[in-house]
């Protein structure tokens, strides 16, 4: 009498055949494109709720740009007039932007500014302070990217350029100015701020042989 091995490993009798392992389910469901910049913050915010993280294409990034209304923002002129801040920023200060130091900043253009090897934009290096009531700083690179689409200061939320052109087929609400300022502002902040890694699992096994080393 013939004998097989069922599924699940031991031995036994059965007429059933191995099974093929079935492949491995990926590392993340890719999602169908979003339509309109709402469904993107829409998917942004359920991901990041769900502890989760967002992979995105830069060509689906610039597509959904695009679909910002024209107008919304400052004018170029305007933000090429920006002024640096009069007084050095404090130690503990950052974009509210893109979260970065704003003395790291300032170091950033000194050295590129010293450099005889540095062919980027001058114009995007150290920091601008916005016409607002507080006068609230943020960094060149950040004042050119919100201030084209957001003619506010990300901070208090005051109006900078009064001279802008009101955005196309309509005027919007003081709430749905508010809440578009605060979809880009977490858009922005996860785009352009820095990265932060989960603490590492704390391992006391080592810590008594390590102490032993000097005892």
């Amino acid at each position: 009498m013939s004998s097989s091995t069922p599924e699940g490993g031991g031995s036994g009798t059965g007429t059933g055949r191995p099974r093929s392992p079935s492949p491995a389910a990926p590392d993340y469901a890719p999602r169908p494109a979003p339509g309109t910049f709402d469904e993107f913050i829409a998917q942004v915010d359920a991901t990041a709720d769900a502890g989760g993280s967002v992979i995105v294409d830069a060509d689906l990034y610039e597509e959904i740009f695009a679909r910002i209304p024209v107008g919304v923002g400052a004018r170029d002129a305007f933000i090429a007039s920006l002024k640096r801040p009069a007084a050095p920023p404090q130690a503990d200060e950052a974009c509210p932007v893109c979260l970065q130091s704003l003395v790291s900043i300032e170091t950033e253009e000194e050295y590129a500014l010293a450099s005889e090897h540095y062919f980027g934009d001058t114009d995007a290096l150290g920091l601008r302070a916005l016409p607002c009531p507080a006068q609230h700083v943020v960094c060149a690179r950040c004042a050119r990217e919100w201030l084209t689409r957001n003619n506010s200061c990300p901070m208090c939320r005051a109006v900078v350029d009064p001279d802008a052109p009101a955005a196309p087929g309509g005027t919007a609400t003081v709430i749905e100015r508010q809440r578009h300022s605060e979809q880009m502002l977490a858009l922005f902040q996860g785009l352009f701020g820095p990265r932060r890694e989960p603490p590492a699992p704390r391992d006391d096994s080592g810590r008594e042989s390590y102490a032993g080393m000097y005892s």
